[in-house]
C-alpha cells in the first residue's frame, strides 16, 4: 500500500512539472487594419471588385472595421468593407471578407472574399 502511494504521489508530480515546463500556448496576432488593406489589395479577386465599384462610382474605396480580437481569433469575417459616398445604392457595390492566420506560415490570409 505505500508503494502504491509513493507511485500516485511521484506520477502527480511528473504531471504537474510537464504541464508546468511545456512551451506557453500560442498566440494569433491581431490583424491591424494596415495588414487587412495590404491583403485586400494584393487579392485579385478582391482588386476586380474594387476596380468594378469605382467605375460605377468613382468614391468608392475600402473600409474595414475590423472587430474586437482580445480572444485572439484565427478567422475574422468583416462585412460592408466597399464604402460608396455618391451611387445612391451602396449596397449593390458593397462585398465581405474572411480573413484566417495561417499557423504554418504566421501570417494572415484571405480565405473568402464575396461580392
Amino acid at each position: 500500500m505505500q508503494m502504491d502511494k509513493a507511485s500516485l504521489i511521484v506520477l502527480v508530480t511528473g504531471v504537474w512539472l510537464l504541464a508546468g515546463c511545456s512551451p506557453p500556448r500560442e498566440v494569433t496576432p491581431a490583424l491591424t487594419p494596415e495588414n487587412a488593406q495590404a491583403l485586400l489589395n494584393a487579392n485579385d479577386r478582391a482588386m476586380t471588385w474594387i476596380k468594378y465599384a469605382q467605375k460605377q462610382d468613382y468614391s468608392c474605396q475600402w473600409h474595414v472595421e475590423l472587430p474586437d480580437q482580445s480572444a485572439h481569433p484565427t478567422e475574422i469575417d468583416v462585412d460592408h468593407i466597399v464604402h460608396c459616398q455618391i451611387t445612391k445604392s451602396p449596397r449593390e457595390l458593397d462585398a465581405s471578407v474572411q480573413f484566417a492566420f495561417d499557423k504554418d506560415q504566421k501570417r494572415w490570409l484571405i480565405s473568402a472574399f464575396r461580392s
